[in-house]
C-alpha cells in the first residue's frame, strides 16, 4: 500500500526548524505559541529507507496519481485516513500539501478533525482557539522526539502544554528560569509573577514552579510599555486569565498522555517521576 510505504519517510515538522531557536508567546493566552515558517518550508526533504527500486517506483508513480486524482475524490480518501497517514500524504507533493496544510481552510480543517474523532478518541477535546487541528495533532500524537535536540527517548520527553512544548529535562532547563531567579536576579517584582505562566507540576517544594525565559520577557516587554493608569487593570486582567487557563492546561496535559502512552508506559512514567522526587538532586534554586 502506498501510505504504508509512504510512512517510512521521515513526517514534515509543521513548526520548521525555527521552533529550535525561538519559542514566542502569545501574551493573549499567556501560553507559548511556536514561530512557523511559511508553508513552503514546513516540510523536510523526504528520506527514504526503501530500496533504491522501491524509490524510484514511488518517484513515477505518485507524482501522476498526484496531479490527475480529482480533488473530490482526494477530499473523500482524506476522510477515512488516519492522522499519521495524512501526516504522510502531505509530504508527497505541493497539491497534497496545499489541500492539507491550510490553517484558513474549513474543509482542511474538517479533514483533520473527522480523522482525529475518527481514529484518536482519547483527542475528542477540541485544541485552543489560536491552535489548528495540524499542531494539536502534531504535539498530542505525531511528534517523537524533543523539540529542540535529538533526544527519542520517549522516558526522557514529557509535554508541557503550558508551554506548547515537548522536550526533555535538559532542554527544559535551557529555557525556564525559577522564581528564585527572577526575584533574585532578574529583579521582577513579586506582584508580576501571577501574571506569568507558570509550570507546576505540583505544590511540593522540590518542585518549584517554573517559567519559561521568552514568555518572561515578553509579558515584562508589554508590561513595560503600559502606561501607569493601564497597569493595574492589566494585572488583574492577566491573573483572571492565567488562572481561567490552569485547568485546561492540566486537562490538555492529561489528554496527551493517555494518547501517546499505553497503560504499561504510563505507569513506568509514573515509576520514574517517584524515582527522581526522592533521589532529587538540588540543581535548581526554589
Amino acid at each position: 500500500m502506498i501510505l504504508t510505504k509512504l510512512g517510512r519517510y521521515n513526517c514534515f515538522d509543521p513548526f520548521g526548524s525555527s521552533i529550535r531557536r525561538n519559542s514566542n508567546i502569545s501574551n493573549n493566552r499567556s501560553s507559548a505559541h511556536i514561530s512557523a515558517k511559511s508553508d513552503e518550508d514546513q516540510f523536510y526533504n523526504l528520506s527514504s529507507s526503501s530500496s533504491p527500486s522501491t524509490a524510484s517506483s514511488l518517484n513515477v508513480i505518485m507524482p501522476q496519481v498526484a496531479q490527475t486524482l480529482p480533488s473530490e475524490i482526494l477530499i473523500e480518501i482524506c476522510e477515512y485516513l488516519h492522522p499519521v497517514d495524512l501526516y504522510s500524504l502531505a509530504s508527497v507533493c505541493k497539491r497534497y500539501r496545499n489541500l492539507l496544510w491550510s490553517k484558513c481552510s474549513t474543509t482542511t480543517q474538517e479533514i483533520w478533525k473527522n480523522s482525529r474523532l475518527r481514529y484518536v478518541p482519547n483527542l475528542s477535546m477540541t485544541p485552543p482557539t489560536e491552535m489548528s487541528e495540524q499542531e494539536y495533532i502534531w504535539l498530542m500524537l505525531i511528534l517523537k522526539k524533543c523539540m529542540f535536540c535529538e533526544e527519542r527517548n520517549k522516558f526522557e520527553l514529557t509535554m508541557y502544554w503550558e508551554f506548547r512544548i515537548y522536550c526533555c529535562q535538559k532542554c527544559l532547563d535551557d529555557r525556564t528560569v525559577s522564581r528564585h531567579t527572577l526575584l533574585n536576579e532578574w529583579n521582577v517584582h513579586d506582584f508580576l509573577l501571577s501574571c506569568f505562566t507558570q509550570l507546576q507540576r505540583s505544590s511540593n517544594p522540590r518542585d518549584p514552579p517554573l517559567y519559561l525565559i521568552e514568555n518572561v520577557r515578553a509579558t515584562l516587554s508589554h508590561y513595560n510599555r503600559l502606561s501607569k493608569d493601564e497597569r493595574p487593570q492589566w494585572i488583574k486582567n492577566q491573573e483572571k486569565n492565567i488562572s481561567r487557563l490552569q485547568l485546561e492546561n492540566e486537562q490538555y496535559n492529561n489528554i496527551h498522555d493517555l494518547t501517546r502512552y499505553d497503560h504499561t508506559e504510563r505507569l513506568e512514567r509514573l515509576l520514574k517521576k517517584l524515582h527522581e522526587f526522592y533521589t532529587w538532586p538540588k540543581h535548581r534554586s526554589m
